[in-house]
């Protein structure tokens, strides 16, 4: 069905392994509880003992994109990686991402371009900037999981009206404040964007939740973030480590993440 060349994931492995371990941290990491810098070693060990990691990047910053794959690299070489969880891929996507993922492990490769044909990569989010890490993940044997709503779904959502609730009270005010900066003209379709931004918070917790461990959430910073995004939606049975991304000088809460992951703006 699929064009193909063949080779043993155990060499995908030991190149990804290689990869991390060639390359160091890149920025500094912030333990926001004590305020103070974790090294490389000590910061992986703490993602890497983690259930459930929740990663929230600036969706078009290339240090982020690079900073994505150094962790999961540095994560796999630590101990097997479960499953690799996406904003970026609607979780209706699942069967054809089960579908291309069974035909990797059967021995098949794929470059970069033909894994996004086959994927079928929604172009909303671009290729170079999110192909590297799931390219990665393919090769290593990490399952795909898709977190985000369908197109249908939020088409549903921005018509509707009722006033949307959250579960940390102070998340509605923080989140129409993002709304309505980003978008000037948002005002009469707000309760309708309130509540995709709830429903996607919502299926990507139970995403998260239900994937194998140890598994890692890629979102958008305010999806991840526990005043405002997916924690507000975990059970707490299994703890959760909330990594964000930021840029010299930015100030994240201590009450919303564990660690402050400090890149530059490129």
């Amino acid at each position: 069905m699929w064009r193909s060349s063949r080779r043993g994931l155990p060499l995908c492995l030991l190149a990804l392994a290689a990869l991390a371990s060639a390359q160091p941290m890149p920025g500094q990491v912030i333990d926001l509880g004590s305020g103070q810098p974790l090294d490389e070693a000590a910061f992986v060990q703490r993602a890497a003992t983690a259930p459930r990691l929740l990663l929230g990047e600036r969706h078009d910053l290339a240090a982020d994109h690079a900073a994505q794959r150094w962790l999961l690299q540095a994560l796999q070489q630590q101990r097997p990686q479960g499953a690799l969880v996406l904003e970026m891929i609607a979780s209706e996507r699942q069967p054809r991402l089960q579908r291309v993922q069974r035909w990797l492990s059967s021995g098949h490769r794929a470059d970069g371009a033909r894994l996004q044909e086959l994927l079928d990569w929604d172009a909303r989010w671009p290729w170079p900037a999110y192909g590297g890490l799931v390219q990665d993940a393919a090769g290593a044997g990490i399952a795909l999981f898709g977190g985000n709503l369908s197109r249908a779904e939020v088409n549903t959502l921005l018509a509707s009206s009722g006033t949307v609730q959250f579960p940390v009270a102070a998340a509605r005010q923080r989140l129409s404040a993002v709304v309505l900066a980003q978008h000037a003209d948002a005002a009469p379709m707000l309760e309708g964007m309130l509540a995709v931004q709830r429903a996607r918070d919502t299926r990507m917790a139970q995403v998260l939740a239900t994937a194998p461990a140890p598994a890692l959430l890629l979102a958008g910073r305010w999806h991840v973030l526990r005043g405002t995004g997916v924690p507000g939606y975990l059970d707490t049975d299994g703890p959760a480590l909330v990594i964000a991304l930021a840029s010299p000088g930015e100030v994240v809460d201590a009450a919303d993440a564990d660690l402050l992951w400090v890149l530059g703006d490129e």
